[in-house]
């Protein structure tokens, strides 16, 4: 299996901190991109979800760390003193501002004194002068000093009045400004070469915006609009990557922005809401000079417009599967090894292993191929690491009970001690006094921890592994599968091996995108009529309705021409006067695809001609108007369903022979034409 003999992951070398060495099954991919991003181009990267394409980015990032040398940069915001409604963003390279910790306290506007102020004035001052003139006995002297204080009085009434009406009248105008609504904030520094991560959907992590201040965004109350810039993602991957992620939940704006990002390697700040106070500022523009790398699923590009899509240069898509040879099944041990380091899990043995790399060869649909989708096999190593380190229900829940039992009595006794401290304390009071005797440290109450027995360190083991795959909890199609299974298979009318029967086969399916087979019996009927046509029943699909009407075709047409290697036929069959009817038995899902057309042929052949088809095999396949057997998807899934239902062979295509994984307790047979398989399945003695 391995190219190394281990009992446990532990005994394998750590994987290397390089995340680039982390990137499995995308060698072609992460040299084309690498160079995109080495010569500052522009790439889309398109593949199912779970294939890496994250991950790519983020060692692209670790990469361009320390790929040649960078300028640290701050950019700053200040005050357009000509348009307020105009900051100035200025970019200053070469040097990093450093911003000072203290908090800068806001400054009040010095106020004049208040008419409080006056009147405490006047009657100090009356206070004094009668003091000073009880003190007089010259009444020249007196009048001398009255009149001196009277016009010294008046002057400082005239100035404090005046103050008040021009004080007032100045704070109230708009343009007074302090120096703290003037001085310049610093919006972004940049220390290393940046990597800068943002969703398509997003619009103001990704292009930035203008705060909105409910007091109108103007001092002395507001906050000054230089201060309510924030920077986009764009402006933060200055001089580094911008990586764009969900492609297909992009606005049609944000595309047209983002392109003028990149024709203009510039782009200003706006306000993004039209109700905010942000609404009428806008920046200068700011620079934006960044590799631009993009993501999302193969159906994602139709979301892109044509000018953004041509200004990308290298487009890539990336592989959901790779060979299954010693050399990647390697690697797929390297990903089982690295994902338990980075998740901190505990060690898995060989053969849970090997079942991992069964596991990649199922989601592939190959026993020739290994899946890519690599998440969900992390996801499956997870959980069964979580089964290896739980514990049963019933154990957990004794565990608690015996912890709050402890608990209760350590505080029940606490509380008996502090009450009989209490009345001791009282006791000693009536008591004559002694010398104070040592503290008996013996009485104190001891925790004794309930001595738990060591257990061995947990592993994750080949039944664990099984336990998630059986349980299907990694995949909602599975789970959906089982259920239906489990609660509808014993009411289906299907009996393996039973005597041969006219016009009834047995057909397989596969319930979702990576759910389980089934076994679907198709049962077919001729009437005489005046009407010669197929009647289709159960059937939900337009590709379903379709690929059984050719199947009908068909066999009418080899019926007809009595084409078939069968001795045994009707001699006064006249297909211009009889109906067919097919009927998918007790299908309640909906049945689409082309698997079931040579089952269907096979049935109206067997029902046209009267000769009973054998009971002990299922049969899935395409055909075509020639009786060429075409391949199917679900190979394994479909023989597996036909194992569970007890028959003895199973028909597939022989295009899909090299995909069939496991054929214990069930004969596969492959077959490439419709010829091949008459004289076995059809009841000719």
């Amino acid at each position: 299996m391995f190219s190394i003999k281990f009992n446990t992951t532990e005994d394998l070398p750590e994987p290397s901190p390089d995340l680039i060495t982390q990137v499995i099954g995308q060698d072609e991919a992460v040299k084309v991109v690498l160079s995109a991003v080495k010569n500052k181009r522009h790439a889309l990267l398109l593949g199912d979800p779970g294939v890496g394409k994250s991950m790519m980015v983020k060692a692209f990032g670790q990469l361009l760390e320390h790929s040649g040398e960078f300028r640290p940069y701050s950019i700053i915001a200040r005050p357009n003193m000509k348009n307020s409604e105009k900051p100035l963003v200025d970019m200053i390279e070469g040097h990093l501002i450093e911003e000072t910790s203290e908090i800068e306290r806001p400054k009040m506007m010095k106020q004049p004194p208040s008419i409080f102020t006056l009147l405490f004035g006047i009657i100090a001052s009356s206070l004094i002068l009668s003091y000073i003139l009880n003190n007089l006995s010259d009444p020249s002297s007196k009048f001398a000093v009255i009149a001196a204080i009277s016009v010294i009085g008046s002057l400082l009434v005239f100035l404090i009045l005046f103050l008040n009406i021009f004080g007032a009248t100045k704070a109230s105008m708009p343009n007074s400004i302090s120096p703290a609504d003037i001085k310049p904030v610093i919006l972004y520094e940049c220390k290393k070469r940046p990597l800068v991560r943002a969703s398509a959907y997003n619009t103001t992590k990704l292009l930035g915006d203008i705060k909105h201040c409910p007091l109108g965004g103007k001092p002395p109350i507001g906050t000054p609009p230089h201060k309510r810039v924030i920077l986009g993602a764009i402006h933060e991957a200055h001089k580094g990557i911008l990586y764009v992620d969900e492609i297909k939940t992009m606005p049609v704006d944000v595309q047209d922005y983002i392109l003028t990002a990149l024709q203009d390697k510039q782009l200003a700040v706006s306000g993004r809401n039209p109700n905010s106070s942000g609404a009428s500022v806008e920046t200068n523009p700011i620079p934006c000079d960044f590799t631009l790398i993009m993501s999302g699923n193969m159906d994602d590009v139709s979301n892109l417009r044509a000018p953004l899509l041509d200004r990308i240069d290298y487009k890539v898509v990336l592989r959901n599967k790779m060979e299954n040879n010693q050399e990647n099944r390697d690697k797929l041990l390297q990903f089982i090894v690295q994902e338990i380091k980075n998740n901190n899990l505990r060690p898995m043995t060989y053969d849970a292993c090997c079942e991992i790399v069964k596991l990649a060869q199922l989601l592939s649909g190959s026993k020739n191929k290994l899946t890519l989708r690599l998440r969900q096999v992390s996801n499956i190593i997870k959980m069964a690491n979580d089964i290896a380190v739980g514990k049963e229900l019933s154990e957990s829940i004794a565990e608690l009970s015996e912890q709050a039992v402890i608990i209760e009595t350590s505080v029940a006794q606490t509380t008996e001690k502090k009450s009989n401290k209490r009345i001791m304390n009282v006791v000693e009071k009536f008591k004559p006094s002694k010398k104070a005797e040592p503290k008996d440290e013996t009485h104190e109450m001891k925790v004794v921890k309930k001595a738990v027995p060591k257990k061995e360190t947990a592993i994750i083991e080949l039944k664990h592994i099984n336990e998630i795959i059986d349980s299907g909890i990694y995949s909602m199609s599975k789970q959906v599968g089982i259920d239906y299974l489990k609660n509808f298979k014993r009411y289906k009318n299907i009996v393996s091996n039973d005597v041969p029967k006219v016009g009834v086969i047995h057909g397989l399916a596969v319930l979702g995108s990576d759910g389980l087979g089934d076994v679907t019996k198709i049962i077919t009927k001729i009437v005489k009529s005046k009407n010669p046509r197929t009647n289709l029943l159960n059937i939900s699909g337009d590709l379903a309705k379709h690929s059984i009407t050719l199947a009908s075709a068909l066999s009418k047409k080899l019926v007809s021409d009595k084409t078939l290697n069968i001795t045994k036929t009707k001699e006064d069959l006249d297909l211009a006067e009889h109906e067919i009817y097919i009927q998918f038995s007790q299908s309640y899902s909906k049945i689409d695809g082309d698997s079931a057309t040579a089952a269907a042929c096979l049935s109206i052949i067997s029902s046209l001609l009267n000769i009973p088809l054998k009971q002990d095999f299922c049969i899935t396949g395409s055909l075509d108007l020639n009786g060429d057997i075409l391949a199917i998807g679900g190979v394994n899934e479909k023989i597996n369903a036909a194992k569970e239902y007890g028959f003895k062979r199973v028909i597939i295509p022989k295009s899909n022979l090299e995909d069939v994984i496991d054929t214990e307790s069930i004969r596969v047979i492959a077959v490439e034409k419709l010829e091949e398989i008459i004289p076995l399945v059809f009841e000719l003695n």
